[in-house]
């Protein structure tokens, strides 16, 4: 882990968006605070920009909850007609996109469409996860919870199946343990706590993962080391505030855990 972590160091010399300009596809009409989770957490994981590419109907909210996101709208309420252009020119500009949480009532066509074409390492989580099942991958982390790692485990019958038939993917299941899954390395993760069953937190995950992929992290390095994070995070949360944790605490606890992670790697 510590190798990993080198590679997040950055040169003296480094200038803004060096380390780490994130595209966040994330929100609709019903989820408004998804795109704010995620791109906070990319954020507070030590990435230097941020782009939300959200529904046009709840940009003012979105850009209210933090002047440090920049916010861009595709049209109507949910993804459709003007998606796709909108989001092909966010990711052409970053090292790495995250697509799903929050987008709501999807359309399995378009978002296939996207994940196959996107040309930078992609976190694919939440509502883009069942289209990214059946579509043709290469340097992604896909973030599923127990029922969407059971439509994997339907169609491929192992998560290794999965992995070796998508170049350079990885699979990050959520569980009270998380499991990192690629063609050749399997991680558990003995980091967490129960009350991170709080929702939200699974936004958080997929922003700090997105993080560490722009910052040019491989995608299994990645996906390890924001595991770690993030379920880190989620104990010193725990040990605060008991089961009132949120998951904006766990977001802003997010750089505290990195530098844990980082002391105990010596």
């Amino acid at each position: 882990m510590k190798d990993i972590l080198d590679k997040l160091e950055r040169k003296e010399d480094s200038h803004k968006g060096e380390n780490g300009y994130i595209g966040v596809v994330a929100g609709s009409r019903d989820y408004t605070g998804a795109p704010a989770l995620s791109g906070l957490a990319a954020l507070r994981a030590g990435a230097d920009l941020v782009t939300v590419l959200t529904s046009e109907e709840i940009r003012d909210t979105v850009t209210g909850f933090s002047e440090n996101l920049v916010v861009e709208t595709y049209p109507g309420g949910y993804i459709g007609e003007g998606f796709l252009e909108k989001a092909r020119a966010l990711t052409d500009r970053c090292d790495s996109v995250l697509v799903g949480p929050g987008l709501g009532c999807p359309r399995h066509d378009i978002l296939k469409e996207f994940s196959e074409s996107t040309e930078v390492p992609v976190v694919i989580d939440a509502d883009a996860i069942q289209p990214a099942i059946n579509s043709e991958l290469s340097d992604a982390v896909l973030t599923p919870h127990r029922s969407e790692t059971e439509l994997i485990l339907e169609r491929y019958g192992s998560l290794q199946e999965f992995t070796e038939l998508k170049e350079d993917t990885v699979v990050l299941s959520k569980g009270p343990r998380d499991m990192v899954v690629s063609r050749s390395e399997t991680a558990e993760i003995d980091a967490g706590d129960p009350t991170m069953t709080v929702g939200g937190t699974g936004d958080v995950l997929s922003g700090t993962v997105a993080s560490f992929m722009a910052q040019g992290l491989q995608p299994f390095e990645a996906a390890r080391l924001g595991a770690e994070v993030n379920g880190k995070a989620g104990e010193i949360a725990a040990r605060r505030y008991g089961n009132g944790a949120l998951a904006t605490d766990i977001r802003e606890l997010v750089p505290q855990a990195l530098k844990e992670v980082k002391e105990e790697m010596g």
